[in-house]
């Protein structure tokens, strides 16, 4: 260790972080391989698209735009508005048009809100309605805050999101809200801000200054809106016909949609002979009793004119858990090819049955998402919807294994999965799976959950689904939601006997609890899932174990104990052919010698897995060698070898995007100027890591940043400087390393 580096050179060393395969960079809750530095964010525009055919409710509409209006274009607080946000309700029954009110009056305002509109659908009247804590992420992620800086608590979330859009102009749509509960996390602090909800609850405790409650459409509205959508020359040809059709549907816009539909892709039919067929088909359609028996009639008619493939479609597609689907999962669910699946969606979009978000993405009308799953229940059963999900997670597996092929090269576990009918989605280059699960994640992980209730012999295929996703989990930073879902796949792996299953989801969820700072109870988890990967003979699997079990102990400062846990590790990873699992161990037990003062050993250990990295080709592992290796150098008092190593590795993991690994690599280059006494250089390049660091939400990486400049702010005689960094370091620490919040106090008082 070179004596230049003063009383900062006793700071521990760096730990790895709190990761389940342990080869990523420090830094509690920091995430790995998140996006280096992109760009600023667009203003967030995620309202959907509002339909064209959008017709009547010209009174309610007006309301709505009067209501969320803004004063001016300054912000609401400074113009002397009101000192709440406006909340505007849209009320009444499935099918009668909230959404598409809200969303016609949303795209009117859009210029009135320069900062930006938020969507979210909540589901409310779902099994699995949106929790206020995913909203929230998702709002934060729109509005530029990293995975890696959204808090675990809801409250937290939502003080961190109203901060976020603190005197912003916004409009924000809350769509099916299932009761206050759900919505008031949501609400934004900002009087600049305007909020409308729909619901079919009257949410009586919301404080809206509108409620609107929508009724079916007037006749006159309700044969015009089935003429835009069938063809107004048809409505004018047959007008009592048409009257008749309406009155049929009741004014329900939905049934209006789904009638009109049938009848523009019938252009032979007259509207007589559909209002017969309509007619002979259990009760008429009518608003009564909240209007969704009668319009069963619209959707069994639409329904019983599909063929058989397009009707088992229909069926199976509304069985998983999730908001959509796309073209693949369909293929899955009814084991037809792509392309025959993607034909019979268009088919039922352009009936009406479902909606087409995105090109190749569907979803189903709460409704008709309900109708299919009571003809599913009565055409498939209870096996033929179990068999339905199993295809499901099949696909999924497949993906998640190529994906893990692809982000940890030569890594046995693709070949320990389950075998797929599948052939899943291909991953052709790492991060590209990152992008499509951060989307998707908790669909696939509810859909696992699922899977196992409606089939608890599917616990096997659907543990290694959660194994699989070990690299993609690692760059989202996505644990909080593998939580719950993975505790309840476990109690049924191990009320079914099934030891390999649950060492694998053990694994998962201890890591998973590690990296949200849960280190007692991921130990407790771990040490059980090492006893069942033992007996399974899972060795590949117990080698990740075991490295994880390392971390925790370095973690709670049993260095011994760690490096301990590092060597089975490399033993086990060794013995049974995982050579990633081996080196990714030896890389991460350098650490731990480095800390411990064995320099000597640390070196050989690092350059024997940097060997083994280059071999393999593989960049990941290059680059976190690197970056070990680059401290050791430092800390042996060979500043400038360090520099050349952590430089090569910033660079290699820049370019493969493994942001987390550039960060830590360009801290340890401020720290090595430090070191070597260019005290100017050291500020400069500890400041940049900061700025980024503070921006991603790296508090550890913050903290030592500063700390470094700190220290050479104070050589350079600049104290008044020195102390702001210290103490933001400092303060910084004391929540996440006592002993080094310590370490920096004593630099403090010497100043």
């Amino acid at each position: 260790m070179d004596p230049s580096a003063g009383a900062l050179a006793r700071a521990p060393e760096m730990r790895p972080a709190a990761t389940p395969s342990g080869v990523h960079p420090p830094g509690a809750g920091t995430g790995r391989r998140l996006q280096a530095a992109p760009p600023p964010l667009p203003e967030p525009a995620q309202l959907p698209y509002a339909t064209v055919d959008f017709t009547g409710r010209e009174t309610a509409t007006r309301r709505l735009v009067e209501a969320l209006t803004p004063a001016s274009d300054a912000p609401a607080a400074d113009a002397g508005g009101p000192p709440a946000v406006v909340v505007s309700a849209v009320g009444g029954i499935g099918g009668v048009g909230k959404t598409t009110l809200a969303l016609h009056a949303a795209h009117r305002l859009r210029a009135h809100f320069r900062d930006g509109q938020l969507y979210a659908n909540l589901r409310g009247v779902r099994e699995d309605p949106a929790r206020p804590e995913a909203v929230l992420a998702a709002f934060l992620r729109a509005l530029g805050v990293a995975d890696s800086a959204i808090p675990e608590g809801v409250e937290e979330r939502a003080g961190l999101y109203r901060s976020r859009v603190a005197d912003k102009r916004m409009l924000l749509v809350l769509d099916d809200a299932r009761d206050v509960r759900q919505i008031e996390p949501l609400l934004p602090g900002s009087s600049a801000c305007a909020v409308v909800v729909t619901s079919r609850n009257t949410l009586a405790g919301l404080p809206a200054a509108l409620r609107l409650r929508l009724d079916v459409l007037p006749a006159q509205d309700a044969v015009r809106l089935l003429g835009r959508i069938a063809g107004r020359e048809r409505i004018e040809a047959e007008p009592a016909e048409a009257a008749a059709l309406a009155a049929l549907c009741g004014g329900l816009p939905l049934a209006l949609r789904i009638a009109g539909s049938r009848l523009a892709t019938r252009p032979g039919w007259s509207l007589a002979a559909f209002r017969r067929l309509l007619e002979g088909r259990r009760a008429p359609f009518s608003a009564e009793a909240g209007g969704e028996d009668g319009v069963e009639a619209c959707f069994r008619l639409s329904y019983e004119l599909l063929d058989a493939a397009e009707a088992r479609l229909f069926r199976l597609l509304a069985l998983p858990e999730q908001e959509d689907a796309d073209v693949a999962d369909a293929a899955a669910l009814a084991a037809i090819d792509q392309a025959h699946a993607e034909d019979l969606l268009e088919r039922m979009t352009e009936l009406g049955l479902l909606e087409s978000p995105a090109p190749q993405r569907y979803r189903f009308h709460d409704l008709l998402r309900a109708f299919a799953r009571a003809r599913s229940a009565e055409e498939d059963g209870p096996e033929g919807g179990a068999e339905a999900l199993v295809r499901l997670v099949d696909h999924h597996l497949a993906s998640a294994r190529n994906a893990y092929a692809v982000e940890r090269p030569g890594h046995p576990v693709p070949g320990m999965l389950h075998p797929t009918r599948s052939p899943g989605i291909r991953m052709p280059a790492p991060g590209e799976a990152h992008r499509a699960f951060a989307s998707r994640h908790q669909s696939v992980l509810a859909v696992a959950v699922q899977t196992v209730r409606a089939d608890p012999s599917a616990v096997d295929l659907v543990s290694d689904l959660i194994l699989a996703l070990d690299p993609v989990l690692d760059g989202t930073f996505l644990w909080a939601a593998l939580i719950e879902p993975a505790r309840n796949i476990l109690r049924a792996a191990r009320g079914r006997g099934r030891r390999r299953a649950a060492g694998r989801l053990g694994y998962m969820l201890g890591g998973g609890l590690y990296q949200l700072g849960h280190a007692d109870e991921a130990e407790s988890v771990l040490a059980a899932a090492a006893a069942d990967a033992q007996t399974s003979g899972d060795e590949a699997v117990l080698t990740e174990i075991r490295t994880c079990q390392a971390l925790v102990w370095y973690a709670r400062g049993d260095l011994e104990r760690a490096l301990e846990l590092y060597g089975q590790a490399v033993a086990v990873g060794e013995r049974c052919g995982s050579g990633w699992g081996a080196e990714n161990a030896r890389a991460c037990s350098a650490h731990t010698l480095s800390s411990l003062g064995r320099l000597a050993e640390a070196d050989a250990a690092a350059r024997k897995s940097l060997a083994s990295a280059r071999a393999d080709g593989d960049a990941y592992r290059l680059s976190y060698t690197l970056y070990v290796l680059g401290g050791i150098l430092r800390q042996s008092g060979r500043p400038e070898e360090a520099i050349a190593c952590l430089r090569e590795g910033a660079s290699l993991s820049g370019a493969a995007g493994y942001a987390t690994i550039e960060l830590f690599s360009r801290w340890e280059v401020s720290y090595c100027h430090l070191a070597a006494g260019r005290h100017r250089e050291a500020v400069e390049s500890g400041e940049r890591v900061a700025e980024v660091s503070r921006e991603k939400g790296w508090a550890l990486a913050e903290a030592r940043a500063l700390q470094v400049v700190g220290t050479a702010l104070a050589e350079l005689g600049d104290r008044k400087r020195a102390r702001e960094r210290l103490e933001r370091s400092a303060d910084l620490f004391d929540r996440l390393r006592p002993a080094e919040a310590a370490q920096v106090r004593e630099l403090l008082a010497g100043l």
